[in-house]
């Protein structure tokens, strides 16, 4: 059964093919041992050119660790194998480097078999990942809320082939019995400080009295996990967006994308522009920033925030926002663009209000002006300032309707003031003031302040 069950994962997924040169994985546990025999058993069969193995010392158990290594040469020259070897310090490197053990001990695993195929001139690269490895490692990342761990790994994945992938862990232990198979057992794989070894011990366990046949109910689960993820990406990839070289993402364009398409745009873009992987959460607030109106921004790391503007979001140094000063004339029937702000802000004159929108004060506003005085002025914030906001009867301080509308003390230099004799009208994309109130039957001045699309978009 066991050996039907790997010939069928390597029919079914085609992870082998004629002439193939085959690295695997060596530890020289189980796996990796039942996995070597299966290969050169079938060698001819399946047409394979060559079989190698490679192993990596991590010298984290000691003396076991190097009892391990002489078990590996010894089976290697006992199959009559070549075997490829190498030791790395893993404790001392992840401490350098400031990540955990296993994931270096991973990064360094795979950095080592990719030198080894590109050397030569090896094709694939065969792993022991079994069944039962696929349902430990599905509720790893389940318990950890990885949404990419959760649909596991699949049989073949670019060069790396799973032949084991149908089966499970006491079939393949059952099977080197059987076969009088000896194997070197890593008793660190018992110890239940490890995360993934009380998920093997304790939780898989007791899932399984649940339902017994956990494993292929998980694999079934992450088939189809793994459809969802290939088609998505295949859409995302058609967009062609080149966001290795994108300095900023246009909002007009962005927003009209499915949420699903756009954190994974931004997980490729931030870590292309400052290597930073974004965090489900940090993820989850830029979605609901996007949707927000008017400037925010949010910290991406030590060094870099996200900020976002009314069309746009570009990623910008913590320390190069700096306090800014502008100011600007805005007649009557022009428009003007605002490149802090990176908005346009139109004025126009109308004889009725009964087709415009007021009561969106973050986009257009309007005043009835009876003076002669066309000239307004737009600028940012300056010690001092008061504003009237709707529907009060007191000036307050602009800095505390600035707290009050919850906007970020490093954003504020950069909101554009619509202001007319000395009186602020409109804090542009937030709030307008109590001055200059149109009345419907009376107002005959009316003049209108709009936020326009900016015409320079990056997308």
């Amino acid at each position: 059964m066991v050996e039907k069950k790997f010939l069928k994962a390597i029919s079914d997924y085609k992870l082998i093919e004629y002439g193939d040169k085959i690295l695997v994985a060596f530890s020289g546990g189980v796996d990796s041992v039942v996995l070597t025999y299966l290969l050169k058993k079938f060698k001819n069969y399946l047409g394979i050119k060559h079989i190698y193995l490679a192993h990596l010392n991590h010298l984290i158990r000691g003396e076991e660790a190097f009892e391990n290594e002489k078990f590996c040469l010894d089976f290697a020259k006992r199959e009559n194998l070549q075997i490829f070897t190498k030791k790395i310090n893993i404790k001392e490197l992840a401490k350098r480097l400031k990540k955990s053990v296993e994931q270096i001990g991973r990064e360094e695993r795979y950095k080592f078999f990719y030198e080894l195929m590109e050397e030569y001139r090896i094709n694939k690269l065969a792993t022991g990942h079994h069944l039962t490895d696929l349902a430990e490692t599905m509720i790893l990342w389940f318990i950890q809320g990885n949404k990419k761990g959760i649909k596991g790994f699949k049989p073949k994945d670019n060069r790396i082939i799973r032949p084991l992938y149908y089966l499970k862990k006491e079939e393949i232990e059952e099977y080197a019995k059987e076969k009088g198979l000896a194997y070197h057992l890593d008793k660190t794989n018992f110890d239940k400080k490890y995360l993934r070894n009380k998920v093997r011990h304790d939780i898989l366990k007791l899932l399984k009295e649940i339902n017994p046949n956990l494993e292929n109910s998980l694999k079934t689960l992450s088939y189809f996990l793994n459809l969802d993820e290939e088609f998505i990406n295949n859409y995302k990839d058609r967009l062609k967006l080149d966001t290795k070289n994108l300095k900023e993402i246009d909002l007009r364009f962005f927003k009209a994308l499915h949420k699903a398409l756009q954190y994974r745009i931004l997980e490729d873009w931030v870590y292309f522009k400052i290597g930073h992987k974004l965090s489900y959460k940090q993820l989850e607030t830029i979605l609901k920033l996007i949707d927000s109106d008017g400037y925010k921004e949010i910290s991406l790391s030590k060094n870099f925030k996200l900020i976002k503007t009314y069309f746009k979001i570009y990623i910008s140094k913590i320390d190069t926002v700096k306090k800014v000063s502008y100011s600007y004339r805005l007649k009557v029937g022009e428009e003007i663009y605002i490149k802090e702000a990176g908005i346009t802000l139109k004025s126009f004159r109308t004889d009725s209000v009964k087709d415009l929108n007021l009561r969106d004060e973050k986009k257009l506003v309007c005043f009835d002006i009876d003076s002669g005085d066309n000239t307004f002025t737009v600028r940012n914030r300056k010690k001092g300032d008061r504003f009237l906001p709707f529907g009060h009867k007191t000036e307050k301080k602009l800095k505390d309707v600035f707290i009050d509308l919850k906007i970020d003390r490093n954003m504020r230099d950069l909101i554009p003031l619509l202001e007319y004799k000395n009186k602020i009208l409109w804090i542009v994309g937030y709030k307008r003031s109590n001055y200059y109130l149109i009345k419907p039957s009376e107002s005959l001045n009316v003049v209108c302040f709009e936020i326009i699309e900016n015409k320079g978009g990056v997308m």
